[in-house]
């Protein structure tokens, strides 16, 4: 069941970006056992979504993209991982509330995240297609050596774009 925080939430999943069509739902992150607005450069980067030219391939209509900030990062400097889920066709549903955990997560073809999901029971808002769900925790990782590292998230039969990431001394 929904608590009124979720449903006011949820309410906002049906605004419209007039420039791109896509839905804007808000990005909520985690705190404790709070679930929060995201940081206003994690919304920033998560509202540069619809205008992303390096997005996940669609497979069966579906597609997952992961953004950051920059690309260049310094040693030690947090990296912070949005994750999106797009439907790009109609007939399907997307199970928006979250955030969810990541899972499928690799950095340099390495998990650093569960691999699979265990099975869950899902009570919540669901939207239908052509859609985009981004809901999921935000991931942070810091790297303490220069070099170029690359990072993309796989789930099921989809994996998303690679953000290739190089580290500079601070």
């Amino acid at each position: 069941m929904q608590s009124s925080e979720d449903e006011g939430k949820a309410g906002r999943a049906t605004e419209r970006s007039p420039e791109s069509g896509i839905h804007w739902p808000g990005l909520y992150m985690r705190r404790g056992d709070e679930i929060i607005d995201a940081l206003p450069d994690d919304i920033e980067v998560a509202k540069s979504y619809p205008a992303a030219e390096d997005k996940g391939k669609a497979v069966g209509g579906t597609r997952l993209t992961i953004l950051a900030k920059k690309n260049r990062y310094r040693v030690n400097e947090e990296v912070r991982i949005i994750h999106v889920l797009e439907v790009v066709e109609p007939g399907h549903r997307l199970f928006v509330m979250g955030p969810k955990p990541i899972y499928g997560e690799y950095i340099d073809g390495n998990p650093v995240t569960p691999e699979e999901a265990p099975e869950t029971v899902y009570d919540g808002l669901v939207l239908d297609s052509p859609n985009v769900d981004y809901n999921y925790d935000i991931t942070s990782y810091s790297f303490p050596e220069t070099g170029r590292h690359r990072i993309h998230w796989q789930i099921g039969g989809l994996r998303s774009n690679t953000l290739e990431l190089e580290i500079v001394a601070a």
